[in-house]
């Protein structure tokens, strides 16, 4: 994932006024509790062998983690983004991040960065992975494989059928999740990116540890413990 397009450029170009970038909270949005309660089924389901055979069905509608865009959606989800930019970073940042997002398509910007790894807008299950593969390579100074993508995707659908919070939502739930990870994808991206370019160690090394406080804190796992293999994510014996 080191692609960078011209909303990731852009976004960059502000990372120096946004001390607490990599640091964006799903708390607030309608979602928060599915969010949540997804990100510790994945958790799970790493500690869990795969059922042998085709992956289950899902028994309601809406446990695919597939949904139907609505601008409005993306609108309310943008503007979120934007206030908490201005809480945490000041007025001056929030502007900067809410005109990058105005001139751009955050969505095609994400889409662009991870398709070489086989991962597709309209589906949570492809927003999560993108959003746990950058933090395991941001935690661990590493990369990742289109193959090892792919396996964390299969981990992450076989999540989102499993996760009864995630079943009572509807498409603009899940879109909102989809696209609250995705705006944290394209910042995180971006500074990491940044970062690699100008060769700041320090900061790589500020951002990898903050990657592994955030999922400690809020997913309770340890991305310093896990390894990205061909078969996803497993525990590091």
């Amino acid at each position: 994932m080191n692609r960078l397009t011209t909303l990731c450029g852009a976004l960059s170009i502000v990372v120096a006024s946004l001390a607490h970038a990599q640091d964006y909270s799903f708390q607030g949005f309608a979602t928060a509790d599915a969010m949540n309660q997804m990100h510790a089924a994945v958790r799970d389901s790493m500690l869990e062998p795969a059922a042998p055979g085709p992956q289950a069905r899902a028994t309601k509608p809406g446990t695919t983690g597939s949904y139907q865009s609505n601008r409005d959606i993306s609108a309310r989800v943008r503007a979120q983004f934007v206030q908490f930019v201005r809480q945490t970073s000041g007025e001056q940042a929030a502007r900067q991040i809410g005109a990058v997002l105005e001139k751009g398509d955050p969505v095609a910007s994400w889409a662009s960065i991870v398709r070489e790894n086989g991962l597709r807008p309209g589906n949570l299950g492809d927003a999560l992975t993108a959003y746990w593969v950058l933090n395991w390579v941001m935690a661990n100074q590493s990369d990742n494989t289109r193959q090892q993508t792919q396996a964390v995707l299969a981990q992450t659908r076989r999540a989102i059928a499993t996760t009864p919070a995630l079943a009572r939502l509807d498409d603009a739930g899940r879109q909102e999740m989809a696209e609250v990870l995705m705006l944290n994808f394209l910042l995180q991206h971006a500074v990491y990116i940044n970062a690699i370019q100008r060769g700041d160690q320090d900061l790589q090394r500020r951002l990898g540890q903050a990657a592994v406080t955030r999922f400690r804190k809020e997913m309770n796992i340890d991305l310093l413990g896990l390894e990205l293999s061909n078969a996803g994510f497993v525990a590091r014996p």
